[in-house]
């Protein structure tokens, strides 16, 4: 700026002298030509002074620009970096107060450890720690006992010989408890001398942990009995065979070997002990240790499907008869109706009639429908049958066929419906009749029977149960019936707005 100041300067000077000199004296030509030159000379320096005037303006412009460019981006920088100091300093104050809490948590918790190991180290378990666990070993089958019991003696004499020393007496108990589970779990198969009434055989016995177990003679070829049926399906020719099931003596339940079985559980118990597979047995078993079910499981025999559907039926007493036929109705009309609604749903072309209509070729349509069937099919043949006059005309035909269809279309739904309504209710009904008579049971007998109070209510639910078999397919199959109905008869209308279109809106 300053050398374009001083340029200046000269220039205004040199053209004040040769002004001057052009009053004092004339110039010769050749002063003139220098005084010209020295004057575009100068203006060529004042022009380019002048540009690199700008030149720095501008730089200086976008020197500024960056600058407040940097400073916007430090200052959104300052206010994020900010934001998250106070995030993190809010964070820091709730971490803070959670470890302040925590740390109260964990004084009340070393507090209370502190106050129950006083009480563990004042204290020692006794020997009715194992009573409960004695009792279950003696209800279970006798199977070695002597060292079960030894087991059981063992540890209640620990028990009062280091009375101040919990932990080994709590160790003793635990070998106690874990030797009797590793028992229940256990299964053991052994060749043994086995008694049969005043009969010594040898034979092959099972235990199935500490609920189950079974024994069967050899053949005389040293495996189990073979079974034989004879051509009636009877099973023949099985050897003895026994199972250990609990009974009611004087003062607890016992043990004992029951032999008189039946051919079939006989059959059963030689048939699981001569399996080759290992790994899958059936075996007939009362795992509930139930003395009522025990004194029956010699005289159960397989029922078919149709013994237990007879049952089914002779227990839910005289209402079986009105939901069977209910039942029955029902899944006539049913499947009547779904065939019906499956003839009125084939239109044959009626799409092609559709699309030609929509296209606006009448005639091909007129063409084709005389050729359609179905619920639709007969709302275009009816309109496209002969030439209405008006389009109230064609809308009166196309509503007697709604009129003829849809109550054909709807014919037996509402009785099927009233079907599904009626199994339940019937039901119900004969599970009331059902209490009823049970109650009489109870004002007779008492309820010291639970087994005859169950299956009085059991029989007395099922006709509630047969019903609901009877309404649930029923009223499935009612739902599906009346949308397709619903759709058809949609159809049916989409069909006939299509036509009045087609012929009364150019």
């Amino acid at each position: 700026m300053k050398n374009l100041f001083v340029k200046s300067f000269a220039l205004l000077a040199l053209a004040f002298g040769l002004s001057s000199v052009a009053h004092a004296a004339p110039p010769s030509e050749i002063d003139l030509v220098k005084a010209r030159a020295e004057l575009n000379s100068a203006k060529a320096d004042l022009e380019e002074a002048r540009k690199k005037r700008d030149m720095a303006v501008a730089a200086r412009w976008k020197d500024r620009e960056s600058a407040n460019q940097e400073r916007e981006l430090f200052n959104e920088k300052y206010q994020e970096y900010k934001e998250k100091l106070e995030a993190l300093m809010t964070e820091r104050a709730r971490l803070q107060e959670d470890v302040r809490v925590g740390r109260e948590d964990l004084a009340q918790m070393q507090a209370a450890t502190e106050t129950a190991r006083a009480e563990f180290l004042s204290l020692a378990a006794g020997p009715e720690r194992l009573t409960g666990f004695l009792q279950m070993a003696e209800q279970g089958v006798p199977f070695k006992m002597p060292q079960r019991l030894e087991r059981f003696n063992k540890a209640k004499k620990e028990m009062s010989l280091y009375r101040d020393d919990p932990l080994r007496i709590a160790k003793g108990i635990m070998n106690v408890v874990n030797e009797e589970l590793a028992f229940s779990r256990s299964v053991e198969a052994e060749e043994a001398e086995l008694v049969f009434g005043s009969t010594v055989a040898i034979g092959k016995r099972l235990r199935l942990g500490g609920v189950y177990a079974m024994q069967a003679a050899n053949g005389f070829d040293g495996t189990v009995q073979k079974i034989s049926v004879d051509s009636l399906g009877v099973v023949q020719n099985v050897g003895p065979a026994a199972i250990m099931l609990p009974t009611m003596g004087e003062k607890r339940r016992t043990f004992s070997w029951q032999e008189n079985l039946s051919p079939e559980i006989r059959a059963q118990i030689a048939t699981a002990l001569a399996s080759k597979d290992s790994s899958v047995m059936y075996v007939p078993a009362d795992v509930l240790l139930s003395t009522a079910l025990s004194s029956e499981i010699a005289n159960y025999t397989e029922q078919t499907w149709q013994d237990k559907a007879k049952e089914f039926f002779k227990n839910g007493g005289i209402l079986m008869y009105p939901i069977v036929a209910l039942l029955l109705l029902g899944l006539l009309i049913s499947l009547e109706r779904i065939l019906m609604v499956a003839y009125k749903s084939f239109g044959g072309s009626s799409r092609k009639v559709l699309k030609l209509l929509a296209k606006g070729d009448v005639e091909t349509a007129k063409s084709l429908a005389p050729k359609l069937h179905g619920a639709v099919g007969k709302v275009l043949k009816k309109a496209l049958a002969k030439p209405y006059a008006t389009r109230e005309e064609a809308e009166k035909a196309i509503e007697e066929v709604f009129a003829a269809e849809t109550p054909a279309l709807e014919r037996g739904l509402s009785t099927v419906s009233v079907m599904a309504t009626t199994a339940p209710l019937l039901g119900l009904l004969g599970t009331v009749m059902g209490m009823i008579q049970l109650f009489e049971v109870i004002t007779m007998h008492g309820t010291s029977d639970p087994k005859l109070l169950a299956g009085g209510i059991s029989v007395a639910l099922v006709t509630t149960e047969a019903g609901l078999i009877v309404a649930i397919p029923l009223q499935l199959i009612h739902t599906f019936l009346s949308n397709r109905v619903d759709r058809l008869t949609a159809k049916m209308e989409k069909a006939g707005l299509a036509v009045l279109n087609a012929l009364w809106i150019k």
